[in-house]
C-alpha cells in the first residue's frame, strides 16, 4: 500500500466532474496523492455520484479490501455520505484519523448448471428473472426445506443496505443495515386457485440459505441481475444464495444516519 495514495471514481456528468477537480485539489493540499480509477496500493477508495456510482465503484475494484466511502453528487444517496460541502472537513477528519470502518457482507449466488458452478457476488441485490421475460415457476427451499412455489414476474434477493432500492419499490421490508439477513421478494407473484405462494418477502438470517429450483424446462434460461449488472444462464438446475464471508469495507465519519436518510428519500 501507498501512503496518502486515495482512488477517485466518478461520474462523468460536468458537476460530478466538476465536484471531482475541486476534491483533487483538496488532497493536494493535505498532502494526498489521486489515482483516477483503482488501484491496489492506495488506502482509500472514494466514489463520486450517487449509489450506481458507488456500487460501480465496488465492482470495478473486484469487491476490493481496500475501504469505499461515496460523495452524493446523485439524487439518491443511502452509500455516499459526504456531501459536495463537507469534502474538505471529510478530508482534515480523515488525515486525522476520526472515522471508522464497518464490514458489510455480501450476497453470494452460487450458480449450478450442467455440471458446471459459478459464483456472483453483489452488495445491494441480485434479481432474477426468465430471459425471455415471461412467467416464472421456482420452488424455494430454505435451509433445505421446501417453503413454497413461487410463480410471478421474478424475485429479489436483497441485502440489509439494498433492501430500500428495488426491494421497498417490489413491497419487501427496510431492513437496518447492521443487522446480517438476506431478503427474498417476489415480483408480481400469481396468487389464484391454480398458483399459490406467500405474498410477502421473506427475512432469513445469515446462517440459512436460500435455494431456487426451476419448476420446468422453459424455466431454465435465467437472466440475473447483480447490482444492475446483467448475466444469462442456460439449463439452470439451481440457484443457491447465501450471506457470503467475502466483505467490502464502508468507512464513515459518523454523519451518515440511516433514519434520516429514509425520511429525507421517502417521507
Amino acid at each position: 500500500m501507498k501512503d496518502k495514495l486515495i482512488n477517485i471514481a466518478a461520474n462523468y456528468d460536468s458537476y460530478t466532474l466538476e465536484i471531482k477537480q475541486k476534491l483533487i485539489d483538496i488532497l493536494k493540499e493535505y498532502g494526498y496523492s489521486y489515482y483516477d480509477g483503482f488501484c491496489e496500493e492506495a488506502e482509500l477508495n472514494i466514489t463520486i455520484g450517487g449509489d450506481g456510482a458507488f456500487l460501480r465503484g465496488v465492482r470495478e475494484s473486484n469487491f476490493s479490501r481496500i475501504p469505499f466511502i461515496g460523495i452524493n453528487t446523485g439524487t439518491l444517496g443511502f452509500y455516499p455520505e459526504i456531501t459536495p460541502e463537507n469534502m474538505e472537513s471529510f478530508i482534515h477528519d480523515y488525515k486525522e484519523g476520526k472515522f471508522s470502518v464497518t464490514n458489510v457482507n455480501l450476497i453470494e449466488s452460487e450458480i449450478i448448471t450442467s455440471g458446471q458452478a459459478e459464483k456472483i457476488y453483489a452488495v445491494n441485490d441480485i434479481i432474477l428473472k426468465r430471459k425471455d421475460m415471461k412467467t416464472i415457476h421456482l420452488d424455494v427451499y430454505i435451509a433445505s426445506n421446501h417453503l413454497e412455489k413461487i410463480s410471478g414476474d421474478g424475485l429479489i434477493i436483497s441485502s440489509p443496505l439494498g433492501s430500500s432500492a428495488y426491494n421497498k419499490s417490489a413491497g419487501g421490508s427496510l431492513v437496518y443495515p447492521s443487522l446480517k439477513t438476506l431478503q427474498l421478494t417476489p415480483l408480481s407473484p400469481i396468487i389464484s386457485n391454480a398458483y399459490r405462494c406467500l405474498d410477502c418477502s421473506i427475512i432469513v438470517p445469515p446462517e440459512f440459505e436460500i435455494t431456487l429450483y426451476p419448476e420446468g424446462k422453459n424455466d431454465y434460461f435465467f437472466a440475473l441481475s447483480a447490482d444492475g449488472e446483467m448475466y444469462e444462464y442456460d439449463e439452470i438446475e439451481c440457484v443457491h444464495f447465501r450471506t457470503s464471508k467475502r466483505i467490502i469495507k464502508r468507512l464513515s465519519t459518523g454523519t451518515f444516519n440511516y433514519w434520516n436518510v429514509i425520511k429525507e428519500k421517502f417521507l
